[in-house]
């Protein structure tokens, strides 16, 4: 049987007989069911456009899905890259690092050693040039002695000479 469409449930007719139903009551009642099968086609319509709308909204996230899975893998694989080059990169900066601090370490002993050389060598120094100030101040020590005792003689003569007169001659001679 074909599917009757609600026009023609509408505009269907029927052969009279006697004693029959009341027509107009099955024109009624069959008006009413033109208008629900009206509804459930208009529904069923939206139903199947409603799926068919849903159904390219899930192909869309599917798609999108994967494109997600695609950008996870490719970025848990940078991640993983990355974390291999940093770690890499890490150990020989810190390799780098120990090295120079060794270098750092033996140039400071190599120093702390020179300069207790050169300590040593000012002491050396210091304790000589003490030794000549002492024997300076002994030389002035003894040339202030002298000149105060030359100058002590000094004082007991006198330190301008008179002028004497020459004994003249008989003659007057000078």
């Amino acid at each position: 049987m074909n599917r009757l469409t609600p026009l023609e449930i509408q505009r269907a007719s029927f052969a009279r007989r006697w004693r029959g139903l009341d027509p107009d009551a099955i024109r009624d009642f069959l008006g009413e069911i033109a208008e629900q099968l009206e509804e459930e086609a208009r529904t069923r319509g939206e139903l199947r456009a409603q799926i068919a709308r849903l159904t390219q909204e899930i192909e869309e996230y599917r798609q999108r899905a994967a494109a997600v899975n695609e950008a996870l893998v490719a970025a848990q694989r940078t991640a993983e890259a990355t974390i291999v080059r940093a770690e890499t990169e890490a150990q020989r900066i810190v390799a780098d690092a120990e090295a120079l601090a060794d270098r750092v370490v033996d140039d400071a002993a190599k120093r702390a050693e020179n300069i207790e050389l050169v300590i040593g060598q000012l002491r050396t120094r210091r304790r000589a040039a003490r030794a000549d100030l002492k024997r300076l101040v002994e030389v002035l020590g003894g040339s202030v002695r002298d000149d105060e005792a030359a100058e002590q003689r000094e004082s007991e003569e006198p330190t301008v000479s008179f002028l004497r007169r020459r004994p003249t001659d008989a003659k007057g001679e000078r």
